[in-house]
């Protein structure tokens, strides 16, 4: 593995995604101005319906161009399947956001849950590193998976009623153990050093701002009236910080020595 400065995102490249991220941040500030319109104004504008998965689609761009400046190539692989799923995810998503025909249940809903799902399951393999570690794992370092999925539960008890409402029962309690999953092992790449410092922070963000997303998204799924509108407008907020974070996080951003796989059998 070459880690000479060189590899480092520089020069013509840096100034690419430097480009890129502008125009994300522009958009990204439009879409969400016109959804607060909409929300305060009844305008119906289906602007930002177009708009938010051109944010997956820019940054999934940002990872096809990586090229010689990742920092490792299975960590790329992995990351790029991710995308493969998260942006047919995003464009069917929108739909069921302006179709009544494709809402919660419709096969449309149900086909992007499950790409989602398999997103979530390279995700959960890029930053495992292995899972080494977890045989060493002890019981003073418990707390981070129970903060996770210790208050996903706890979501999901106080929404329960509508849950089996819409029919999310079943779906609703399985989705959520894949995300809580990549929130945890995300946090575990920080807390372990399995990543380099700039890309295991940026891997931690985007899972909590996927997290954040997520529950975001069942409460505006469960049309629980203003609050689900208001929610709604709160979405993409973290969505779109979620897979910017995680296009930027197959950067070399530093040199290291040595991407830290072996810590799956030392670290403890």
């Amino acid at each position: 593995m070459n880690t000479s400065e060189e590899t480092i995102v520089s020069g013509k490249k840096l100034t690419i995604v430097v480009v890129i991220l502008g125009f994300i941040l522009v958009l990204a500030g439009s879409i969400y101005g016109v959804d607060w319109m909409n929300y305060f104004f009844n305008t119906g504008s289906v602007y930002p319906v177009y708009a938010k998965p051109v944010i997956t689609l820019l940054s999934f761009f940002l990872v096809l161009i990586a090229g010689r400046h990742k920092f490792e190539q299975r960590d790329w692989i992995l990351v790029l399947l991710a995308f493969c799923c998260m942006l047919p995810t995003d464009i069917l998503m929108s739909l069921v956001v302006v179709s009544p025909a494709l809402s919660v249940g419709s096969w449309v809903f149900m086909v992007g849950g499950v790409l989602s799902i398999i997103a979530h399951i390279f995700l959960i393999i890029r930053v495992g590193r292995g899972l080494g570690y977890l045989r060493k794992f002890r019981l003073s370092e418990i707390w981070l998976p129970l903060i996770i999925y210790g208050s996903a539960v706890v979501i999901l008890l106080v929404l329960w009623q509508d849950l089996v409402r819409v029919g999310h029962a079943v779906i609703g309690p399985v989705y959520t153990a894949f995300f809580c999953t990549t929130v945890w092992l995300s946090w575990e790449t920080v807390r372990r050093k399995l990543l380099p410092r700039p890309n295991a922070w940026m891997a931690a963000i985007a899972a909590t701002c996927w997290y954040v997303t997520e529950i975001l998204g069942e409460i505006y799924n469960l049309g629980m009236g203003n609050i689900s509108n208001i929610t709604f407008g709160l979405v993409w907020v973290f969505y779109g910080a979620n897979v910017v974070l995680w296009a930027l996080s197959v950067y070399r951003w530093k040199v290291v020595k040595e991407i830290p796989r072996h810590r799956r059998k030392s670290s403890a």
